[in-house]
């Protein structure tokens, strides 16, 4: 029984340094999101530039603001 328990100690500790040393990749620019919260108007989006809006926005509120979004 100990031993299995020295097993298992083993092997925790031992993927907790692999995965400690694995160096962590450069984030990738976001192309595309997508978003679960309405207009509030059902499926009126105002035309198309009126979805376009609400994109940007929604990118906005998550920091992603920085470039043109469209629907």
């Amino acid at each position: 029984m100990n031993i299995h328990r020295g097993l298992l100690a083993f092997i925790a500790v031992s993927s907790s340094l692999l995965f400690a040393q694995q160096p962590k990749q450069p984030q990738q620019p976001m192309s595309f999101f997508i978003t679960s919260t309405g207009s509030g108007k059902g499926a009126d989006l105002g035309g198309l530039a009126g979805a376009d809006r609400i994109c940007q926005d929604r990118a906005a509120s998550a920091s992603a603001g920085n470039k043109t979004w469209h629907a």
